[in-house]
Order: C-alpha cells, then sequence, then structure tokens
C-alpha cells in the first residue's frame, strides 16, 4: 500500500515536470525586426474575385545557436478577433539556405500566399486584418503577430 501511495504522490510531480520543459522546448526565439506585408483583393471585372498576401519580413536569430533554415509552417489571417484563413504560404529566404543564421543575425523573408484564395464573406473589406506566422526552426515552433495591414480593393 505504501508503494502505491508512494507512486500517486511522485507521478503528478514527475509529469508536471515534463509537461514544463516540453512548453520551452517549442519556445523558438526569432523576432520580426521588420515587415512590408502587402493585402489586396481582385475585384476586377472578368476575374474570379481573390484575397492576396505577400510581402517580405526581416526575422533576427535570438537563438543562442546557429539555425540552418527557417521554416513556415502556416499563416492565420485574423480581423476582429476570427480567424478568417488558415493559409500555408511559402518562405523564401534571401540567402542561400545552406549559410546557417548565426545567433544575433537577420535575414530577409519573403512570403508568397497561393495565388486564387477565395475572398470569405466574413472578410470585412473596411477593417484591417493581422496574420498570425507560425515559425519554425532547430525542432521549436513559434508563433509571430503582425497587426495592421490595410486590404487594399484593385478594379
Amino acid at each position: 500500500m505504501k508503494k502505491v501511495l508512494i507512486i500517486l504522490l511522485i507521478l503528478p510531480v514527475v509529469l508536471i515536470g515534463c509537461s514544463g520543459s516540453q512548453s520551452e522546448i517549442n519556445d523558438l526565439k526569432l523576432e520580426i525586426i521588420s515587415q512590408q506585408i502587402n493585402s489586396w483583393v481582385n475585384l476586377m471585372p472578368g476575374s474570379k474575385p481573390s484575397f492576396f498576401i505577400n510581402g517580405s519580413i526581416k526575422i533576427k536569430n535570438n537563438e543562442y545557436a546557429a539555425i540552418d533554415s527557417v521554416k513556415l509552417l502556416k499563416c492565420e489571417v485574423i480581423q476582429e478577433g476570427k480567424t478568417l484563413y488558415n493559409i500555408h504560404p511559402d518562405l523564401r529566404s534571401s540567402i542561400s539556405v545552406i549559410d546557417p543564421m548565426n545567433s544575433g543575425s537577420d535575414r530577409i523573408f519573403t512570403l508568397y500566399l497561393p495565388t486564387g484564395t477565395t475572398i470569405k464573406k466574413e472578410l470585412n473589406l473596411e477593417e484591417p486584418i493581422s496574420i498570425d506566422l507560425y515559425l519554425s526552426a532547430i525542432n521549436k515552433v513559434c508563433r509571430q503577430r503582425i497587426d495592421s495591414i490595410i486590404v487594399l480593393k484593385t478594379y
């Protein structure tokens, strides 16, 4: 009976300790130090109305280790607290992937959204959007938010 009681007392401590260390593993220390994000909707007559995002972001490596590559897992488009789109854009570095980002260095990445994304009726063209970028490197993940992106209308 004592063994069972000891195991029941130790098990929560072990589980809490493991879950705490797991959350640190997924805390990638990247910082967006500048961005130029463009968003627009194509409303030209004769074409299918579409939503677009592209641009560039400058990311600083605040990790203690060099990073071989940074990947964009997904991009969430948010407006007025609601997620409108979960998209999987392409992220390309301005420098060869072979050249690692050392601790404290920065690099410019270009963001490409797949073309022809349908305009959702929930998208308010008069209000700005935000995007959450989920970036990964060295088996860690971080979320970076970019706010106040104006959606332009092209006719």
